[in-house]
């Protein structure tokens, strides 16, 4: 089961690390912008799972919050439970099994791109 995790973890930092160079390329940088001006990337990979609440609909799974990481890569299943702040208000986002939803983080948020 360690080398089934440690393999997914790999290939989940490989993606985050080609996403970060696409998004470069998209905010006018070169794409190893993100190798050049940061810590050498660290993998965390935390796998939770989120069964239905057999409660109102109206109790949380977490508190609401922002992710406070660089980028985040979830899985989505059938059940959903994501949602988004958008203009003040709690948005939920339609699961779509089998999909990966790239989250910007705060961190990716507040990368200063004036370096020279």
């Amino acid at each position: 089961m360690v080398k089934i995790v440690k393999q997914c973890a790999m290939i989940i930092s490989k993606l985050a690390n080609e996403l970060a160079e696409i998004l470069a390329e998209m905010l006018g940088q070169k794409s190893d912008f993100f190798k050049e001006n940061c810590v050498p990337s660290m993998c965390y990979i935390r796998m939770s799972r989120y069964p239905a609440c057999p409660f109102s609909p109206e109790v949380f799974g977490l508190m609401p919050h922002t992710d406070s990481d660089f980028l985040t890569i979830l899985h989505q299943d059938h059940i959903g439970g994501l949602q988004v702040l958008k203009d003040g208000k709690w948005i939920s986002v339609n699961p779509k099994q089998k999909t990966l939803i790239v989250i910007v983080g705060d961190l990716f948020q507040n990368v200063k791109l004036s370096y020279s």
